[in-house]
C-alpha cells in the first residue's frame, strides 16, 4: 500500500515539472519599442482641444463627454442695469416720478390747507371784541300819567394788558409749526417716492435674475434626463432636480407679485392710480455716494422739522404761559348811550324832560380768581415741551443709529459682494467651464457654478436696496410714511429682516447633490 502511494506521489511531480517547462518554453521576450520615422512624425496630429465658450441655460440638447464632441456654447453672466427688459408699458425717470408727486400727493395739499388755517386764526386772535347795541327803558309807566326812560346803549369792552397781542403771539407759533410740518411732509413725500423707486428697480433686477435661474434649473432638469437615461442617474435625482424646478417657478412667481406690490406702492405715493403700468429706469449698481455720519448726524440735531417743530411747541408754550398770566389784568367796559324821558316837568304846559344821556365804565376784579390753575397749567406745558425737544432728539438719535447700522451693514456687504465674492465665483465658474471643455468636468458641475452665481447676484441687489433706502432716509431726516395720518405715524426701525448675507454656494441640498452624478 505504502508503495502505491511512492509511485502516484512521484509521478504526480514529475508532471508538474513538466508543465513548469513549457510554459517557460512558450513564453514570448517583449517587444522593444521602436521610435517613429520621421514620416510617422510628420503625419502624427495631436488631437485638437475643442472650442468652448461660457454656458448658457438655454442651449439645445447636448452631447455628454463620453459621447463624443462638445457642443460649442455662448457666454451668460448676470448683468445688472438691464433690468426693463422684464416690464411691459412706459419707462419713468426718478426726476418725473418726483414732480408728480409734487402736484398730486395729497399729504402736500393737506399740509397747505392747514397752514391756511392756522394763520385765519392768527387773524381771528388779533380781533378786537364786537361792541353791543341795545335797548334800554326804565320807570316805563302807562296811563294818563305816562312817563319812564326809553333809549339805546353800546357797550364796547376794552382789552388791557397785551392779550390780544400775546393771543396772536400763541397762534403765530400754530402757524409757525404748520410751516415746519408741511416742509417735513415735502421731505418725507420725495423719500417716499425714492423709496419706492430703488424698490421697484430692484424687484426688477430680482425677477430678471430668478427667471435666469430657473431657466438653470430647467437646463439641470434636461441634463439629469440625459444622465438618467444613460444610467449615470437614478429617479430620485431627477425627481430632485423636478422638484427644484418647480421651487425656481414658486420664486419667479413671488418675483412678479412682489414687483407689482412695489409698482403699486410706488403709484400711490406718487398719488397717480392710474398712472399706465410700467417700469423704471436707472441702474441699482450705480455709483452710491459714501456717507459722513457724524456731519449728517449734526445736521439731523440741527435742521431736522422734528426738532423745529418741537421747538416751535416751546415757543407756543412760552406764549400761553405769558397770556394766561395777563388774564388777571382787568379789561374795561365801558357803556354809553341816548334816552328820551318822558316824565313831566310841568303838568300844565305838558312839558317833559326830553332827550340825556348816560355812561358807565367797569372793570371785573380777579380779587379770588386770579387765573392761577390756568398759570400753573400752562407752566407745566413749557416744562412738557422742553422735554418734547429733549425727547425728539433722543429719538433721533435712535433711529439715525439704527439706519446707520443698516446703512454701514448694506454698503459693507453690496462692497464685498463686488469686490471679492462675485468676481471670485466668475473666475470660478470660467475655470469650471475651461475644465468642461477639457473634458475633466461635468456640464452640471458647470450649472451648479452658473446657478451659484446667480443666486450670489441676488443677494448683491438686495443689498444694495436696503443701502439706497437707508441713505435716502440718512439725507432725508428719516422722514417716510407720507400717507400715514399724523396720529398713526411711528417712528419704526427700518426693515430689519434676518442676516442679509446668506452663505455663498449654500443652496438646498437639491443643488448640492447634483455634483455627484458621476461627472467631475
Amino acid at each position: 500500500m505504502s508503495g502505491r502511494r511512492k509511485c502516484f506521489r512521484a509521478m504526480l511531480a514529475g508532471l508538474l515539472v513538466a508543465m513548469g517547462a513549457g510554459a517557460a518554453f512558450s513564453q514570448k521576450p517583449a517587444p522593444v519599442p521602436v521610435p517613429p520615422s520621421a514620416a510617422q512624425e510628420k503625419e502624427y496630429k495631436p488631437k485638437q482641444r475643442p472650442e468652448v465658450f461660457f454656458p448658457m441655460t438655454d442651449q439645445p440638447e447636448m452631447e455628454m463627454h463620453h459621447h463624443g464632441q462638445i457642443s460649442v456654447v455662448m457666454p451668460e453672466f448676470p448683468r445688472l442695469g438691464d433690468s426693463q427688459r422684464v416690464v411691459s408699458g412706459p419707462i419713468y425717470e426718478l426726476n418725473d416720478l418726483v414732480k408728480m408727486a409734487s402736484a398730486h400727493n395729497p399729504a402736500l395739499a393737506q399740509a397747505q390747507r392747514e397752514i391756511e388755517a392756522a394763520r385765519a386764526r392768527t387773524l381771528q386772535s388779533g380781533l378786537y371784541p364786537n361792541p353791543t347795541v341795545g335797548y334800554r327803558g326804565d320807570e316805563i309807566r302807562g296811563g294818563s300819567y305816562g312817563g319812564g326812560e326809553q333809549g339805546f346803549f353800546v357797550q364796547q369792552p376794552v382789552i388791557l394788558g397785551g392779550k390780544l397781542g400775546l393771543d396772536r403771539k400763541v397762534r403765530g407759533a400754530e402757524e409757525k409749526q404748520r410751516e415746519v410740518e408741511a416742509d417735513a411732509q415735502r421731505q418725507r413725500v420725495e423719500n417716499d417716492v425714492r423709496m419706492a423707486y430703488y424698490r421697484v428697480l430692484a424687484a426688477q433686477e430680482r425677477l430678471a435674475l430668478k427667471r435666469s435661474i430657473l431657466a438653470i434649473s430647467q437646463s439641470t432638469v434636461r441634463i439629469v434626463g440625459q444622465l438618467g437615461r444613460v444610467g449615470q442617474a437614478d429617479e430620485t435625482e431627477i425627481l430632485e432636480a423636478e422638484a427644484e424646478e418647480q421651487r425656481m417657478e414658486i420664486a419667479v412667481g413671488i418675483a412678479e407679485q412682489m414687483l407689482r406690490r412695489e409698482w403699486t406702492m410706488l403709484v400711490s405715493v406718487i398719488g397717480v392710480p392710474s398712472l399706465p403700468p410700467g417700469g423704471v429706469a436707472g441702474r441699482i449698481d450705480a455709483d452710491l455716494l459714501p456717507l459722513d455720519q457724524d456731519q449728517l448726524l449734526a445736521s439731523l440735531l440741527a435742521e431736522s422739522p422734528a426738532i423745529r417743530s418741537a421747538q416751535a411747541g416751546v415757543e407756543r408754550a412760552e406764549a400761553s404761559l405769558h397770556r394766561a398770566k395777563r388774564e388777571p389784568i382787568p379789561d374795561l367796559i365801558v357803556q354809553g348811550g341816548l334816552q328820551q324821558n318822558l316824565e313831566s316837568l310841568d303838568a300844565s304846559q305838558n312839558r317833559r324832560v326830553g332827550l340825556q344821556g348816560f355812561a358807565e365804565v367797569g372793570v371785573q376784579l380777579h380779587l379770588w380768581d386770579r387765573n392761577q390753575g390756568a398759570v400753573a397749567a400752562e407752566g407745566a406745558g413749557v416744562e412738557a415741551a422742553r422735554e418734547e425737544v429733549r425727547r425728539v432728539e433722543l429719538e433721533l438719535r435712535n433711529r439715525f443709529a439704527m439706519y446707520g447700522e443698516d446703512y454701514a451693514s448694506s454698503r459693507l456687504i453690496a462692497d464685498k459682494y463686488r469686490v471679492e465674492i462675485l468676481p471670485r465665483l466668475e473666475r470660478a465658474y470660467k475655470l469650471m467651464v475651461e475644465q468642461y471643455g477639457l473634458m475633466t468636468a461635468s456640464f452640471i458641475r458647470v450649472l451648479i457654478l452658473e446657478r451659484m452665481l446667480y443666486e450670489n447676484e441676488t443677494a448683491y441687489v438686495d443689498a444694495l436696496e436696503r443701502a439706497w433706502t437707508s441713505s435716502i432716509a440718512l439725507r432725508g431726516f428719516l422722514l417716510d410714511g407720507s400717507l400715514e395720518s399724523q396720529n398713526s405715524r411711528s417712528s419704526a426701525s427700518p426693515n430689519s429682516g434676518g442676516d442679509a448675507l446668506p452663505p455663498i454656494g449654500g443652496g438646498n441640498s437639491i443643488i448640492r447633490s447634483l455634483s455627484g452624478l458621476g461627472f467631475r
